[in-house]
């Protein structure tokens, strides 16, 4: 991120400078269809975060993510690998929109997607499922992982970039065994769940969240972009204490 931060401000001065000699370049942002973060640069560039390559179009500005060509989208020299734990990842938001291929890279679990393009007990244990090739992540199309499951996402296209998430840990709460709702214990919305001490099991009322969470070895020990809306159950028990860390809302 500080690289990010050090290439905005100097892409702004950058810009001053090039201002003061002439407007044919004046630089804009650029969303990276590589990673799907915010550039402010003035020449042919790669973006700050990813390394992806910049494009431009004859007069010298940038071209938007939006209008970017498919050829332009080929991944030969772009970042294309994603490695995702427990959670829930919405295309376009938390990776991108296109096609991969998934792997197992250690653990064992189950994934699906919310339109049914996958659905397996996948990993790296006898009897697992251990790699699919060619899934499609439409936009919206959430990719759900239980289990003590790590996979590796390689993308072959990318239609498009994602937005991300940013977590306030300084909003976090602790909460041990007990039953909870959204709304009235704690604001509806996405949270990271992350375990505190203890061992035991925590759950959700539509059954999306059923593991067994804590800090020994076999116990999973965080849940990405867990969605609890309003009216949401949440229930713990055994001796465990989790942490739930919200998303800030743009």
């Amino acid at each position: 991120m500080g690289k990010g931060i050090m290439g905005f401000f100097r892409g702004r001065n950058e810009y001053q400078d090039h201002t003061q000699r002439s407007a044919a370049y004046e630089p804009i942002v650029i969303v990276c269809s590589g990673c799907g973060a915010k550039n402010l640069i003035s020449n042919n560039s790669v973006c700050e975060y990813c390394g992806s390559p910049i494009h431009y179009n004859a007069d010298g500005k940038t071209v938007p993510s939006d209008v970017t060509s498919k050829r332009d989208l080929d991944l030969s020299d772009k970042v294309n690998e994603y490695i995702l734990t427990t959670g829930f990842y919405t295309a376009g938001i938390d990776i991108p929109v296109g096609k991969c291929n998934v792997s197992a890279v250690s653990g064992s679990g189950n994934i699906t997607s919310s339109d049914y393009g996958i659905n397996e007990v996948f990993g790296t244990e006898r009897g697992d499922v251990s790699s699919f090739k060619g899934l499609k992540l439409p936009r919206d199309v959430s990719l759900v992982i239980s289990g003590r499951l790590t996979i590796k996402l390689v993308y072959k296209t990318v239609d498009d970039g994602f937005s991300g998430r940013t977590y306030n840990i300084s909003g976090a709460m602790d909460i041990s065994a007990g039953n909870y709702a959204a709304g009235t214990d704690f604001k509806a919305g996405t949270y990271n769940l992350e375990a505190v001490s203890g061992t035991g099991n925590i759950c959700t009322g539509d059954i999306e969240v059923n593991e067994v969470f804590g800090l020994d070895e076999e116990d999973v020990h965080e849940i990405k972009n867990v969605y609890l809306p309003e009216g949401a159950e949440l229930s713990i028990d055994g001796n465990l204490t989790i942490k739930l860390i919200p998303a800030v809302t743009k």
